[in-house]
């Protein structure tokens, strides 16, 4: 069961990161291997293995915004205006759109948990959704050839993207490459978009494990550390997937992921029906 639980937090710590669908991938290697695990819980312990990966490679970008955050609150109550700090403090615009980006995310999860819990124990669904965040991908191409200058995203940039996060939700959807393309498709710079994406994520992370850890739930020993073992070899390879996908957004080549996903879709479809 280890073994299992290493293999499951390689393909997790990967794909996560790199825009191929981490869910996907793992109802996909779950249906293989015959992994009997509670549901979404696994996917959460999994991705608690990320959101410290996160973290370690914003971790500057997350204190200066957090910093700027507690000074622009020293403004407020001075009498400053939140609209007046919101048109001139990056760290603090950054923050708020994070937070604007999350209520799509927020309702799309809360009024459709249950639909999308269903989801997850059909590989030929995920297989097909990896046909669709290849196509996403591709499309990307054609807009990774202008060199936007666009940094500010708007309060529509951060709706949009967020909205597109919820239903990536959908296994087989990737959250990163489809959120990416997404401010991508609207101008903004590929390096700031990618960044956006992963603070982006944070708050969904937490949130669908907030969601999740309310209920009560009965672990049995070997369970425990099946989700421990797969959460820390989720955190040391998605530190590393993460680094590179920088480098490959950097380099205006994240269309080139749509040639992963394409055959690996058409696999899952053809091997599990």
């Amino acid at each position: 069961m280890i073994i299992q639980s290493i293999i499951l937090g390689i393909v997790q710590g990967l794909t996560e990161f790199l825009p191929v669908s981490s869910s996907g991938h793992l109802v996909i290697f779950k249906s293989y291997l015959g992994t009997d695990t509670q549901g979404v819980i696994w996917e959460v312990s999994l991705h608690f293995g990320t959101l410290l990966a996160i973290i370690g490679v914003f971790f500057k970008d997350i204190f200066e915004i957090l910093r700027g955050v507690c000074l622009s609150c020293k403004k407020i109550v001075l009498g400053e205006s939140l609209i007046n700090i919101f048109r001139n403090d990056n760290n603090t615009r950054v923050f708020l759109l994070v937070l604007i980006g999350t209520i799509p995310t927020a309702l799309i999860a809360f009024f459709f948990r249950s639909t999308f819990e269903s989801l997850f124990n059909k590989p030929v669904l995920a297989g097909l959704m990896l046909l669709v965040t290849g196509t996403v991908l591709w499309f990307t191409r054609r807009y990774l050839i202008i060199n936007s200058n666009k940094e500010k995203l708007g309060i529509c940039d951060a709706l949009i993207i967020g909205t597109v996060q919820g239903l990536a939700i959908t296994p087989g959807i990737s959250r990163s490459g489809t959120t990416i393309a997404a401010a991508i498709f609207r101008g903004v710079d590929r390096g700031f978009a990618a960044k956006f994406s992963f603070l982006l994520a944070i708050p969904a992370i937490l949130g669908a494990m907030a969601m999740i850890l309310k209920d009560p739930i009965n672990f049995k020993n070997d369970e425990i550390s099946f989700l421990v073992t797969g959460s820390i070899v989720a955190a040391v390879t998605g530190y590393v997937s993460l680094r590179f996908l920088i480098k490959i957004i950097t380099a205006g080549k994240l269309y080139l992921f749509s040639y992963y996903c394409w055959p690996v879709g058409l696999f899952a479809i053809l091997f599990f029906l």
